[in-house]
């Protein structure tokens, strides 16, 4: 199905809560949205756990209705077309490339201690 030209050039871009027009055609990083948070999801052993992220805003959900939360080491490749909560850090770019240098390369067990 292709879109004529009128039905581009008539397409409002959708409004956040804020009033302001929300950003059209990029990508936007949920790694570099303030909702974006780290949590520590329990290991198998008792003492331990895996680091996840999650939403604060609750935009990250399961098909039966609980939250979704993805492993940190691939908060990265999360990305979405748009997004009414979204509230940036920063320079997306610079942010997560900083981001990609410092993120462990697999999931990672942690300690408590």
């Amino acid at each position: 199905m292709s879109n004529s030209r009128s039905e581009i050039e008539n397409y409002d871009a959708p409004v956040l809560e804020n009033g302001e027009e929300a950003q059209t055609g990029t990508k936007i990083y949920c790694a570099n949205c303030i909702h974006c948070k780290l949590v520590p999801a329990p290991a198998e052993t008792s003492g331990q756990f895996y680091l996840r992220v999650r939403c604060d805003a609750g935009k990250w959900k399961k098909k039966l209705g609980g939250e979704k939360q993805y492993k940190y080491f691939t908060v990265t490749r999360r990305s979405i077309a748009f997004c009414e909560s979204y509230e940036p850090m920063g320079d997306s770019e610079e942010f997560l490339s900083d981001l990609r240098r410092t993120l462990p390369i697999r999931d990672e067990i942690y300690d408590k201690d």
